[in-house]
């Protein structure tokens, strides 16, 4: 799903989940230089580096060398931009651009007490033009008076879907050996009424709140929120990180399933439950019927 943006204004949304230090010391580590618009950018201490015919940098250097600005909390990173924002969590390769979920090809990682991102999604995703020259390690960055380049949004799953163009499928599936979350979230937890869904964020997990605007909460675990369901009403995202494991368990709860073109061609104008998005191949299904499913899990 692409959309248009203006040069430098295209920044944020719902996931993005989680971390742990993720170990990069075994890959083939090349220093590597950046330029932005013809400056370079200094990195004061982690510096970007090439794993896999991948640049990754400390994403808060390069993104206010764009004119952004970048916070930090609960292992999420937010990349904000006049009324734009990215959302990621740390070890998910899941990122949220104005409400719009995207994948990475590598997940963020923390390492040197710094949040590093593959290079040229973020630089793309702020409007940027991104070029590297293998032989001297060096990228530059443009920005250019124009059109600016969207991310490639993640793969399109037809099974199930209004059309083959659906970015959502109804094949609910949980994500194997990861159901920890899914069952103190969605068991004898979450509920509906009223209009209203209430829930109490488990104490392993963190989550955050999307309004429809792009603005966000961060929740508090062991805290009780509730949130009107319907036109407007955003969004959450809830994960929990396995440590040890380079992967992680989330899922984002759609208060408005007609606020997502996708989802409401898949469910329609859903006004008296919530739409879950699942860990695998954005599966996504009822609350009600997620909550039937997960009376299932071991």
């Amino acid at each position: 799903m692409k959309r248009s943006h203006k040069v430098l204004s295209s920044v944020l949304t719902a996931v993005i989940m989680l971390g742990m230090v993720a170990s990069v010391g075994s890959a083939a580590q090349v220093a590597v230089s950046v330029q932005v618009n013809g400056k370079t950018v200094q990195f004061p201490d982690a510096r970007p580096y090439d794993e896999g015919n991948r640049v990754m940098i400390p994403i808060r250097f390069v993104s206010e060398a764009l004119g952004a600005t970048v916070g930090y909390s609960n292992r999420i990173v937010t990349i904000k931009q006049d009324s734009k924002n990215i959302v990621m969590k740390v070890n998910s390769d899941t990122v949220t651009v104005d409400t719009v979920i995207h994948k990475l090809d590598v997940p963020a990682r923390a390492q040197q007490n710094r949040t590093y991102v593959p290079l040229r999604f973020v630089s793309e995703a702020l409007g940027a033009a991104v070029d590297w020259n293998q032989q001297t390690k060096l990228v530059t960055i443009t920005t250019a008076s124009g059109g600016t380049v969207s991310p490639s949004p993640s793969p399109s799953p037809t099974s199930g879907t209004a059309n083959g163009n659906n970015m959502y499928s109804t094949d609910f599936a949980w994500k194997p050996g990861y159901t920890k979350l899914a069952k103190t979230l969605f068991v004898n937890n979450m509920k509906v009424e009223n209009g209203k869904l209430s829930f109490t964020l488990p104490k392993e997990a963190y989550g955050q709140y999307y309004e429809a605007d792009g603005s966000s909460v961060i929740l508090v675990p062991g805290k009780s929120y509730t949130y009107a369901i319907g036109k407007g009403r955003g969004f959450l995202s809830i994960d929990q990180i396995y440590p040890g494991r380079d992967e992680q368990e989330g899922y984002v709860v759609a208060l408005d399933s007609n606020g997502n073109k996708d989802l409401g061609q898949l469910f329609g104008d859903v006004t008296n439950d919530a739409i879950v998005i699942g860990p695998v191949n954005n599966s996504s299904a009822t609350l009600s019927e997620i909550q039937k499913l997960a009376l299932g899990l071991d």
